[in-house]
């Protein structure tokens, strides 16, 4: 279980998964090893550190430009020589007459772009050739530069830098002189990497070393490792769903009670899905920025996001119904995470995407621990990756004031809960309170998140929705502790209640939202998300409602929840409707905050009746044996 070494298995950085065939071989020739590869396929060699990269016709391509210094394709476990070559053959589309490709030699870190570290050899639209040298702080140093009749945007250029000691030497075409001749020491035996500036497009026809040599990757500089060291044997705390919760929960399930009825019937269609999945956890978690590549972005998050959910949900099925492969399988999710990730990065997305999804592992880990389905060596991992890598990767964005702070904190107050950290229960309850203070002004409204995107609203509330969920997620939590945050008031006389009755009111009437002026058609996910909608996978932006009702009646809530009937999302906490649909406390008399007729407490369809594991069934009650 102990990581000894970090592992350069990058391919889990891809933003975007790329598959092709295996890495071409390094053969040993005299005294350096030979690299060569024609892009007949990207191989699993390359990792694409920044932008969508593909290869057809023989060549790799950009397809989607990088960030804002643009896209990198780095080769991997290899690195240059005191004395070797390295050669591209490549042209360009876009961009403007000094932009420019090339590639990067001596590059520290896989991800590094031309300004962190290594020598970069460029060649401008226009002809310039040039090297320049990272300078760190997005910043570089030109080495040299010369002008050419070379012409990237037009036909394919051979570009050769010749690497002997401190001596740079750089030609084109092939020929013996070089155009550029450059010394300096601040980077060698590093990386190679393929670099295009900003929106250019690139072509690699063929790359080609001599002089390569085997080389460990080092960590990126915003790696949070995960060392494998288990924490000890001790008291976890109460973070969601405590036994009480579960057995009332199944109870209703048993009587037909909605929304557990119908909640139930939702995650078992889940469940049958997740038992048919696999994890799929990375060595190295990394998610680009969305807005810049929202395809690159859900594909990097969606691994993280289907095998927590899947946890979550597997595991609530097992403590429902007594059914021992169902616990088995959440915890090989489980496991696999804390087994296979050597590294969480927190640059771009990536502490965000942790943060907003990860806390469904926490709470599978709830309900598996100190069960038969479980192992205590896996649950010790579970708990020493809480401490060592996720409360720091959150504690990284929780100086945030906006969604990223709510998220941020979920993920700290869940991990503190769990692992029982009274000391970070209560920094996390003043976290809370400095929060409400920021973000629900006196109108109860959010004004870091109504006026998105770019002042227009239309993603108002959305991001309305998008802040509340962690926070009244924090305040389930902190409230099994003690802390009573529903019924905390801000300097403005408003809080979370004031926040959760105004975005009510605007999902009631979307005419109603101030912040918009535009075609009502148009306002982002007010019920649910929308590109999930769009491919038949209904899950709300609103379930959080379930816990609002709960702690503020309202008719408003009441009326909403009635529409939409059984509640999950993709967000931490799928299936709110059925763990909290009308059960502000179980353990009270009764167990719910009386939501009107049509809801809560009405009988559903008579099809739980004699569902293995509910009560009055030979394994009854819900509660494996051993469960906490």
């Amino acid at each position: 279980m102990m990581k000894v070494r970090w592992r350069a298995a990058l391919a889990a950085v891809v933003a975007v998964a790329i598959v092709g065939a295996a890495q071409p071989a390094l053969a040993q020739t005299g005294d350096g090893g030979m690299f060569r590869d024609d892009f007949d396929t990207l191989g699993s060699a390359w990792t694409a550190a920044a932008g969508d990269w593909q290869a057809s016709d023989g060549a790799a391509r950009v397809v989607t430009p990088g960030s804002t210094r643009g896209s990198v394709l780095a080769l991997t476990e290899l690195g240059l020589d005191t004395t070797s070559t390295a050669t591209a053959t490549f042209r360009t589309e876009g961009g403007g007459a000094t932009a420019w490709a090339g590639f990067t030699v001596h590059r520290a870190s896989t991800t590094d772009d031309y300004t962190q570290s290594g020598y970069t050899v460029l060649l401008r639209n226009n002809g310039e050739l040039a090297v320049i040298k990272a300078a760190g702080g997005s910043a570089v140093t030109y080495l040299g530069s010369s002008a050419t009749a070379a012409r990237p945007g037009a036909s394919w250029v051979t570009v050769t830098v010749r690497l002997d000691g401190d001596r740079l030497d750089v030609s084109l075409g092939g020929a013996d002189q070089p155009l550029l001749s450059v010394t300096d020491s601040t980077f060698d035996a590093g990386g190679f990497s393929l670099a295009a500036h900003r929106d250019v497009r690139m072509a690699v026809d063929a790359v080609e070393l001599t002089g390569a040599i085997e080389r460990d990757e080092p960590a990126p500089a915003d790696c949070v490792a995960w060392s494998g060291e288990p924490a000890t044997v001790g008291e976890r705390g109460l973070v969601l769903n405590s036994p009480e919760r579960i057995a009332e929960v199944a109870r209703r399930v048993e009587r037909n009670v909605e929304p557990q009825a119908s909640g139930f019937d939702r995650l078992m269609e889940d469940v049958t899905a997740g038992m048919a999945r696999t994890p799929a956890p990375p060595e190295v978690f990394f998610v680009p920025f969305f807005y810049n590549n929202p395809t690159a972005h859900r594909a990097a998050r969606d691994g993280l996001q289907n095998d927590a959910n899947t946890a979550y949900q597997l595991a609530l099925a097992y403590r429902l119904t007594g059914d021992e492969s169902y616990g088995a399988h959440a915890a090989a999710f489980i496991d696999a995470w804390m087994g296979t990730v050597d590294c969480v990065r927190t640059s771009e997305d990536s502490a965000l995407a942790f943060s907003y999804h990860f806390p469904a592992f926490v709470f599978a880990a709830e309900l598996l621990r100190g069960t038969p389905a479980w192992s205590e060596e896996g649950e010790r991992a579970f708990a020493g990756f809480l401490s060592e890598t996720a409360t720091p990767v959150a504690g990284s964005i929780l100086h945030r004031t906006n969604n990223w702070g709510s998220w941020a904190l979920e993920l700290t107050a869940a991990s503190a809960a769990y692992l029982g950290d009274t000391a970070a229960i209560d920094a996390a309850y003043v976290r809370t309170t400095e929060l409400i203070e920021h973000q629900v002004d006196a109108n109860g409204h959010m004004p870091e998140e109504v006026t998105r995107n770019n002042g227009v609203g239309d993603y108002g509330i959305w991001y309305t929705h998008f802040s509340l969920l962690p926070l009244m997620l924090v305040a389930e939590t902190l409230a099994g502790h003690g802390y009573d945050v529903h019924s905390y008031v801000n300097a403005h006389g408003t809080g979370l209640g004031d926040a959760v009755d105004a975005a009510a009111s605007w999902v009631a009437a979307p005419e109603s939202f101030p912040y918009y002026t535009g075609d009502l058609a148009k306002l982002a996910n007010v019920r649910t998300i929308d590109y999930l909608r769009a491919v038949g996978v209904i899950a709300h932006s609103m379930s959080y409602f379930e816990l609002g009702a709960n702690h503020y009646p309202s008719a408003t809530i009441d009326a909403l929840l009635a529409e939409e009937g059984a509640m999950t999302t993709i967000h931490s906490a799928p299936h709110l409707s059925l763990t909290h649909g009308g059960l502000a406390d179980p353990a009270a008399p009764g167990g719910d905050h009386g939501r009107a007729p049509g809801h809560a407490g009405v009988p559903g369809p008579p099809d739980h009746a004699g569902v293995p594991g509910m009560p009055g069934h030979a394994n009854g009650g819900g509660l494996p044996q051993g469960a906490a």
